[in-house]
């Protein structure tokens, strides 16, 4: 038996019993020992794994589609990690390398790979020190993360410090932001770079209609504004976060009316996290008419991201979604919903504070409050915009589509030269 297949053997046996058991001292000695592995195994200099959560999604995506699109001096292999079996199917009908992160082929693939790239503490626990790992995390904050949220466990705690230790870089969109996050995580500030996220480049490029049909299976040419509704998370994973009852505005037969009356498209897009629990619901009934939802699976089966198509919006209606600091690129009206602003400050919390002067946008509790406002929105396109202007200037320190250029350079210019190898 060679030695490779001996490791690979011995992987596969430690990762079933990692798998059977998980918890507490043995996972902790057995991430152990898959790091022994990890550093044994050779790497490949020219390997960049990506993974995400969705699968094939975010910032992991666009910064993979930029390496693709932009390998002049030298090729790399690329591959990515995946939960969902179909998914790995699309992605290999699309040429894309994947494998199935949950197994042997795909915890060699993390063993072989010099560098990681990641939108969460993905591998973190089990990261060789000859790896090079790129969390590009998944938007910038305004609720409290990590050591600033209320709610968060001990061992999601432990997750974050193990995760800060294997992070070589993480990046943020402005001295602000950066400050927050090292905040929530306590990671070493000179880890933390900024660069712009690589999913908003998306919002510079050509108009994504035919994209945006295509996943609501419908034609929305012929509508007169489109509205996205994005609610941050509240239910699930033994969480509440504020309060359960933010969509009751969306069963008003007045707003349902008004869309109609003004041929309005209103699209709501729940969070991954808590989509199927809502869809779930006996008394949450998606309408037929101008209300429609946004699926996740319609997102990932399709290999798109809600960034690519963000830009087809005239209008956005949040909460505390992080996604309002990406739209403030295109200098669109926003409005707030914050109808659970106590019980969340007092639950979760915020990192920006105070919620008024950071939300550039008028602020609903009503459905009157809310039409009356999508019409002012409508008419008055500049509404707000001094405000979104300032908030845009402190969050978005780049406002170009060429965040994906200055995440790669960054990597480049960090590894060249180094005992790492470098690309």
């Amino acid at each position: 038996m060679s030695a490779v297949s001996s490791i690979s053997n011995g992987s596969q046996k430690a990762y079933e019993v990692w798998s059977l058991l998980g918890k507490g001292v043995i996972k902790e000695l057995l991430n152990v020992g898959l790091r022994v592995l990890n550093t044994i195994v050779p790497k490949k200099d020219n390997q960049i794994l990506f993974a995400s959560l969705p699968d094939y999604s975010d910032n992991a995506k666009a910064l993979y589609e930029y390496v693709i699109a932009n390998q002049v001096q030298q090729p790399y292999d690329t591959v990515w990690l995946v939960n969902d079996p179909e998914i790995l199917q699309v992605l290999a009908r699309n040429g894309v390398t994947a494998h199935i992160e949950k197994s042997i082929r795909g915890i060699y693939t993390v063993f072989r790979s010099k560098y990681i790239v990641v939108t969460h503490n993905h591998y973190c626990r089990f990261k060789a020190k000859n790896q090079y790992l790129v969390n590009l995390w998944h938007g910038m904050p305004l609720k409290a993360m990590g050591y600033a949220d209320r709610l968060e466990t001990e061992d999601a705690l432990h997750d974050i410090r193990k995760g800060v230790e294997a992070e070589d870089i993480l990046i943020a969109t402005s001295s602000i932001t950066k400050n927050t996050l090292v905040t929530s995580f306590l990671i070493d500030p000179r880890k933390v770079v900024i660069t712009g996220q690589p999913r908003n480049d998306y919002l510079f490029m050509n108009h994504r209609e035919p994209e945006l049909a295509e996943l609501l299976e419908r034609d929305v040419s012929g509508y007169k504004t489109l509205i996205l509704y994005m609610p941050t998370f509240r239910v699930g994973y033994g969480r509440v976060e504020g309060t359960a009852e933010h969509l009751d505005l969306l069963r008003s037969e007045c707003l349902n009316r008004f869309l109609q009356d003004n041929n309005i498209l209103f699209v709501l897009k729940l969070h991954p996290y808590e989509e199927q629990y809502w869809l779930s619901q006996e008394s949450f009934k998606e309408s037929d008419g101008n209300i429609v939802v946004l699926r996740s699976e319609r997102l990932t089966t399709s290999l798109t991201s809600i960034y690519e198509v963000l830009g087809e919006f005239d209008i956005l209606i949040t909460d505390y979604s992080s996604i309002y600091f990406d739209f403030l690129l295109l200098n669109r009206p926003i409005i707030f919903l914050p109808l659970d602003l106590e019980e969340y400050s007092q639950t979760r919390g915020f990192l920006l504070e105070p919620y008024d002067f950071w939300t550039p946008g008028p602020k609903v509790a009503t459905t009157d409050a809310l039409i009356d406002e999508i019409q002012r929105c409508i008419a008055d396109p500049a509404y707000y915009e001094q405000e979104r202007m300032t908030v845009n200037n402190l969050i978005n320190g780049f406002q170009d589509g060429n965040s994906s250029r200055r995440v790669w350079e960054e990597i480049l210019s960090r590894t060249k030269g180094s005992d790492r190898g470098g690309f």
